[in-house]
Parts: C-alpha cells; structure tokens; sequence
C-alpha cells in the first residue's frame, strides 16, 4: 500500500514537470513569436516608408552652365544609387543650366518665376557669391560652395609666360592697355602694348570680378571694396583705359567671353587682334582640354585673385515647401561628401579650399593651374554695377572749359536749393566720374570785366578736382549777365591753348539773357547779336575747332535763336531743362563732357 502511493506520488510529480516544461516551451515560443511579429511590423512599416506614400517629388536644380554638366552627372547617381526618400516622397533631382544673371534678376524681381530659366528651381548653383547677392531674400539662407575656380587672363601661352616672369599685377594692366610700346619695356617686344578684351555679352561673368581685382589693387589690396572707392578717381581713371582700349579692339574681342576665345585660339601671335581676355579658369579649362583653344593659357596677375565660388543656395521662395527644402540640403551633403567632390576636380575645378586638381591623368596634364596666394573678398552688388557702369561707358580724355552763369537769378531756389547750388553738385559728380587725364577749368561772370577764371584749366589732380567742386561755394552773384563777352572771351581762350590730343570743348551753363547791350558805360560789351556771331567767326580756327554746348536752366532766356545758332557753327548743341531739382542736370553735363 505503502508502495502503491509511492507510485502515485511520482506519477504526479512527473506530470507537474512536464505541465511546467510545456508552459516554458510556450513562453519561449511566445517570445519568439512576438519578436517575429515585431520584426515582421517594422519590416513592413519600412516598406510602407520605402514605397513614397505620399508620392514623387521633383527637385529642380537650377545651375550656372559651367558646373551645370558635373551637377547632372551627379544628380543622375543620387537618384539610382541613393533613391532618396523624405518626408514620405520619393525625391528625383533634375539639373538644368541657366546662366547666373538672369536667373539672380528673376529671382530677385518681386514677380514669378520666368518660366523661360526652366521649371521653378529650389536649389540654385550660380557662378559666384555676387551673382547670389543680386537675387536678394530669395537667396539670403545658408550658402555652401561646391567648388570653386579662380578669374585667369586667357592669353597665348608666349605672352602668359612673359608677364608671369616681368611679375605683372593686376594694377599694371591699365598702363599696359593705354601705353604704346608698354609689354616692349617688359621684353616683350614683338607684343608692343596689350590688347585685352573686356567682354559684357553673355556668359561673361569673369569682366567684372577682373575689374574689381584691378580696383582693389589701388585701394585696400584685398577687399571688399567699398562704393567710394570703385567711383574714386584713381579707379575711374583705371577703368577707363582699359575699357577705351577694349573698345578700340577688332569687333572679334566680343560681345561675350567665347568669341573672345575663339579669336584668340585663331589667331595666338602678337599680330592678334586680342592678347588677353578675363575668363573662369574653369570656362578657359573647357576649352583647352576639348581642343578649342590649342595654345592659349591662364596668366594670373600679382595680387588679390577674384573666385567663382559656385555657391549652393536654398531658395526662399514661395514654390520651395519643407520637402524640397530638405531634400535640396540633401543633396548639398551629398555631392560635398569626399567621394562625389572628387568630380569636380576631375571637370577641371579647384576644390572648395582652392586646392588645384591632380594634373597627372591625361587632360587635366594638358591643362596648368597656377597657384592663388591670395584671396579676393568680393564686394556688395553696387559695386560692380558701378564698374559695369564705368567699363560700358567710359570717358575719353577731354579738354574742357566750364562757363557758369552767376547772376542774381541762379540763386533761386529750385526744389531743396539753388540753382546755382545745384549747379555745382552735378559738376562735380560728373568730375567724379572724369579720368585723371582730361583737363577741365572753369570761367564765372564778374560784374568789372565781364568774367574770370574761377578755376585755371589743368589736368584733374585732387587739388584740381577740390578747386573744380568748390570754386562756386563762395562765388558772389553779379548784378549783370555779360553772357556774349563771357562766352567770347572763354572760347578765345580754348582756342588758343587747343589741345591736338584729345577733343576741345566749352560748356555753358546760362539761366539769363545778356544785359551788357544795355550798359553803354560798358566798352567792350558787344553791341548786338550779330556783331557777336561775327566775332565768334573771327575767333573760329579750322586746325584748332572747339565745340561749344550750351544749356539753359529756366524759361528766362528769350535770345535761344542767337546761341542755337552759336552751337551749330562750331558742332556743339543746345538744351534746355525746366529745373534743376533733379539728376537730369548731372546727365546731360555728363553726356557733354565726353
């Protein structure tokens, strides 16, 4: 009996076992279920998330067409290889070249989009961190270069060697432009002086950065250059010689930087009728490794070196959502990351450090990078319209004589001022924009001899061009408007002292009539106005012609048909201006001095 519940006793104890061991086995394989599932929901959440449940996406990337064709190839592997998804979408990028200017000119116009740049960018690669400047809020986040390529002079690779060893800086080109014979002094003689194009068409993004070089070398060296200083004087007159020489050049130098290449790829000898033309090192890198340029090289000029930076820039417009907006700052990351960067030193870039590709494989060993020691900083968008403004429109050395009425009558207030008043701030904003080589002096009418020199004619020195602005400041209104003697007496002058080097002329500047006739105690006042242009005729030298321009502030001035008259008999012209409360002033006498 004992034996028998022994027997019990361990059956059931082995069924407790085996009741335990089964609950463990279903534990375990609980868990492992649980874990599966799990695995299973996260797999099939990814899944979910992998197949863009809210769609495609399209990132447009607008790019200057020098890094437009990397960018693409770029875009194309970043679509297959990384298949970006965010924010639920699935993300293509599409690259399409537009040129810098016009794209920062639409992007900065309070309008929409031009469609005719391509489909609405948000992300856009330009040229430079000036051409990002000019498109305003819409490219004000946070800027990261892709690349960068310095501005070069392209030149034939006999001139490039010369001016790299007579150690040329970028101040010197002006002196070189404008001297005959100056690049025989260097040794290089068949060159005699230099031919350098100054192209503004399309595609000519290196003419300015190369202007505001040569302007920061005569003022703060390194930049950024300021307002003041691209409108000074020194740079102004440096401007100028350049671009009178640029546009003294066979019609082959331009309008764009690509003729400018061409022509000098035709034709690399000192006969050319280019020797040099700004380029990005990167447009000039095109052409010599495609075959198009054989024989031309990048000269890099001592001193501060302008930089394409090639600027990536999210776009701030209303078209680019949070999705675009992170998928372009994805596609910065990726094409920055070591391994995509490497295409742009293959494509003939300089990194984002400036550091030159290596030249071992076989284009780039066709191709030389010389080595930039010092950075240019680049200056705020009105700066280089001012240099723009100055390289379309430069000023000839001229030789002229200012005539200003100061009677009582130009003492009338006209706006905020005087004419008078007036008067002097359009002189001497146009002097500001007047070479250092043209020679300006200026006459007054005085009520004891009819007229003086306020201002003896000189060459526009600082002291001139302080004697120039100021000489009207103190001047004492007279009582009378000897306007014929005055004029006589100023173009017999200029004649006298004519200048055979440049052009010879007289301005006018008049808001009343003649009231000499009437003063008989006047001895040598004219007596009439036809005795007055018989005169002028005497005075009138063939082999000496001085042109005279006359303007009329006001309606005061009855006798238009005497001084008409005057301007046509010796090539010059009329006008008239209601007021003076305006810039018209500043233009026409602008328009005039030239």
């Amino acid at each position: 009996m004992a034996r028998h519940r022994g027997s019990g006793g361990t059956r059931g104890v082995s069924t407790t076992l085996i009741v335990a061991l089964v609950v463990v086995v279903l534990l375990v394989l609980g868990v492992l279920g649980w874990l599966q599932l799990r695995d299973r929901i996260d797999d099939q959440a990814t899944e979910a998330a992998g197949t863009c449940v809210e769609g495609d996406a399209e990132l447009h990337i607008a790019a200057d067409p020098l890094i437009a064709p990397t960018l693409t190839d770029l875009a194309a592997t970043w679509n297959t290889d990384v298949a970006p998804v965010i924010r639920d979408y699935c993300i293509t990028a599409h690259v399409t070249a537009t040129e810098s200017t016009p794209t920062a000119t639409a992007l900065g116009a309070e309008s929409p989009w031009n469609p005719e740049l391509g489909p609405e960018p948000a992300l856009w690669v330009p040229v430079d961190t000036r051409a990002a400047d000019r498109a305003g809020t819409s490219a004000s986040g946070q800027r990261r270069s892709l690349a960068t390529s310095p501005i070069v002079l392209a030149a034939p690779t006999a001139l490039r060697n010369g001016l790299s060893a007579a150690g040329v800086e970028w101040r010197d080109l002006p002196s070189l432009q404008a001297t005959p014979g100056s690049l025989s002094t260097l040794g290089l003689m068949p060159w005699e002086s230099l031919r350098m194009a100054l192209p503004t068409g399309a595609r000519s993004d290196a003419t300015v950065p190369a202007l505001e070089a040569l302007a920061a070398a005569s003022t703060t060296g390194t930049g950024p250059l300021t307002l003041d200083e691209a409108d000074s004087p020194d740079v102004v007159t440096a401007t100028t010689e350049l671009a009178l020489g640029a546009d003294a050049l066979d019609i082959a130098a331009g309008p764009a930087t690509a003729d400018a290449l061409t022509a000098l790829a035709a034709n690399s000898t000192p006969e050319s009728p280019i020797h040099a033309v700004p380029v990005t090192e990167k447009q000039l890198y095109d052409a010599v490794t495609d075959g198009t340029a054989d024989g031309i090289a990048g000269f890099l000029p001592a001193g501060a070196t302008p930089i394409a930076d090639f600027p990536a820039v999210v776009l701030s417009t209303p078209w680019v959502d949070e999705t675009l907006s992170r998928a372009a700052g994805q596609f910065i990351d990726y094409v920055r990351n070591p391994d995509q960067a490497q295409n742009f030193l293959d494509d003939g870039f300089r990194s984002e450090d400036g550091d030159s590709p290596d030249t071992s494989d076989s284009d780039a060993a066709t191709f030389t990078y010389p080595p930039v020691t010092s950075v240019l900083a680049a200056a705020e968008p009105s700066v280089g319209d001012t240099l723009l403004d100055i390289r379309l429109n430069p000023r000839s050395p001229t030789k002229t004589t200012v005539l200003v009425d100061t009677t009582a009558s130009m003492a009338a207030v006209d706006g905020d001022s005087t004419r008078l008043d007036d008067t002097a701030s359009a002189i001497d904003s146009v002097l500001r924009r007047t070479p250092n080589s043209s020679i300006v002096g200026m006459y007054v009418f005085d009520d004891t001899s009819s007229y003086r020199t306020a201002v003896a004619r000189d060459a526009l020195t600082l002291a001139q061009r302080a004697a120039l602005t100021s000489a009207l400041d103190t001047v004492t209104p007279t009582e009378t408007a000897p306007v014929y003697d005055s004029i006589l007496a100023t173009y017999a002058d200029a004649v006298d002292n004519y200048d055979p080097s440049r052009p010879n002329s007289m301005l006018v500047i008049l808001d009343s009539d003649d009231t000499s006739l009437d003063d008989d105690s006047t001895s040598t006042s004219t007596d009439t106005a036809d005795e007055f242009l018989d005169r002028l005729d005497e005075l009138t030298d063939s082999s000496a012609p001085v042109r005279i321009d006359i303007v009329v502030l006001g309606d005061d001035v009855t006798d238009s048909g005497t001084l008409q008259d005057l301007t046509d008999r010796t090539g010059g012209s009329y006008s008239t201006l209601s007021s003076t409360a305006n810039d018209d002033l500043t233009g026409l006498i602008r328009k005039l001095i030239s």
